[in-house]
């Protein structure tokens, strides 16, 4: 079984030895960031390996709904590389249904795989918009180390993490095509790294750090309202963009293989390679960015399934288009949980403040601890759409307190505890610039 570490899409005008769709210039270039890893940083191949197959383990988990916080880096340099906020909204809303199967697309799955498609129960909260212009171009070479690392430091031209442990961090650049002798290779689209912890990665041997791990989307195919467009060589028209490319990488920073089991450049194309999941069909590589139901690249999936079923094109950990992704099977389901819950376990703890521009407004809570009645005591420079929830220890929300615009001047909200049990809650502060959050200890007598 083969680890995948990033997912990427490449659109080449050469044929690398990869398998391909006949006049077909779309391959999976993923191989090469995984060579990258076998060869430069074996410990951390390891470390990834170990990790993904506890997370095959099954476990109870808690089935509430989980709730990420989520900070998106935009770092461009030229004007349309800067994407408007309503493109960022957009893709945040598609990983919210994709993540919790309320994509409208969901009919479209073949009636064979209704069975085992699964409901990650994974809300996706947008905690800030950074955004870095640069000089820098950033370019990946696939004989070579780099993983990027510079997009991930403002010293170095990119934009510094906020808080890996707490944060799902997205960067969003231009990705430079990868070349070779002044030819074009093809174009890499989006990587991420799988789950780790992060307090044990190796030190000292050249590995990336914790404060690179995270989510690199180039910004062309971030969001399905995106006004650029990525041209697949040889004049064939554009690619297909609807926000999935994004839903990929973050099934792959949750955890997630890619359904055929990553054989290819550097490995084998072929029906013994496994992604680990059980209910996922076996392929001997991956879709050609196309909508193909007659695909059957496998006659072994028998033990899953009891029969000769077809690729599962429409799984989002597959490479076909964007058009026809629409689930995840209850096996992507229980891995992504059971990471979430564990070696990414951080990410749903409430979070503390985090600026984002000049604004910085605080609050207090009196009584605290509170028995029944309690007050929110702030004061706004100007008006400003505050949104208060309170979130359990797990960073579960117990609902919305509040949600409104608020006029300048000091205010104070009167709330009630009387119904909640004795125990440690947190109380958050969202307005468009910052986060805040504050303890609140709720106790009886």
């Amino acid at each position: 079984m083969k680890n995948t570490l990033l997912a990427l899409f490449v659109l080449s005008t050469l044929a690398l030895n990869a398998q391909t769709t006949p006049g077909s210039s779309i391959l999976c270039g993923n191989e090469i960031f995984s060579k990258i890893v076998r060869e430069q940083y074996p410990e951390l191949q390891a470390a990834f390996d170990a990790t993904f197959e506890e997370a095959r383990i099954p476990r109870a988990t808690d089935r509430n709904p989980l709730t990420v916080n989520v900070v998106v880096h935009v770092v461009w340099k030229n004007p349309e590389e800067n994407l408007d906020d309503s493109i960022v909204l957009d893709q945040i809303a598609v990983l919210n249904a994709d993540y919790n199967r309320l994509n409208a697309d969901t009919a479209n799955l073949r009636p064979l795989f209704q069975p085992v498609a699964g409901n990650a129960g994974i809300h996706f909260n947008l905690a800030g918009i950074v955004r870095v212009q640069t000089t820098k171009e950033f370019e990946i070479n696939p004989f070579g180390s780099n993983l990027l690392s510079e997009l991930k430091h403002s010293a170095q031209g990119g934009s510094d993490a906020w808080d890996n442990e707490q944060y799902l961090n997205i960067w969003v650049c231009k990705i430079q095509p990868i070349t070779f002798g002044g030819a074009v290779l093809g174009q890499i689209l989006g990587f991420a790294f799988p789950p780790n912890n992060l307090d044990n990665w190796p030190p000292n041997n050249g590995a990336p750090n914790p404060e690179e791990d995270g989510v690199a989307i180039d910004y062309r195919v971030f969001g399905s309202n995106n006004p650029n467009f990525v041209e697949i060589p040889g004049g064939t028209g554009n690619l297909m963009v609807r926000g999935r490319t994004p839903v990929h990488e973050v099934g792959h920073y949750f955890g997630l293989r890619h359904i055929w089991g990553d054989g290819g450049i550097f490995g084998p194309n072929d029906c013994d390679q496994t992604d680990g999941v059980d209910d996922t069909p076996y392929a001997n590589s991956q879709s050609q960015f196309d909508c193909d139901t007659t695909r059957n690249s496998c006659n072994n999936n028998e033990v899953f399934y009891n029969a000769d079923v077809p690729d599962l094109i429409e799984n989002f950990m597959d490479y076909s288009s964007e058009d026809c992704m629409n689930m995840f099977t209850q096996g992507q389901v229980e891995i992504m949980r059971n990471v979430l819950q564990g070696p990414r376990s951080g990410l749903l703890m409430p979070v503390g403040t985090q600026h984002i521009a000049g604004q910085n407004i605080d609050f207090t809570l009196s009584p605290n601890p509170a028995s029944d009645l309690f007050a929110l005591k702030f004061n706004l420079p100007e008006k400003t759409n505050i949104t208060l929830r309170l979130l359990n220890t797990a960073g579960q929300s117990h609902g919305t307190l509040s949600s409104e615009y608020y006029p300048a001047g000091a205010h104070q909200i009167n709330l009630d505890a009387s119904a909640l049990t004795p125990g440690l809650y947190f109380v958050e502060m969202r307005t468009e610039h910052e986060v805040n959050v504050q303890k609140l200890v709720v106790k009886r007598g």
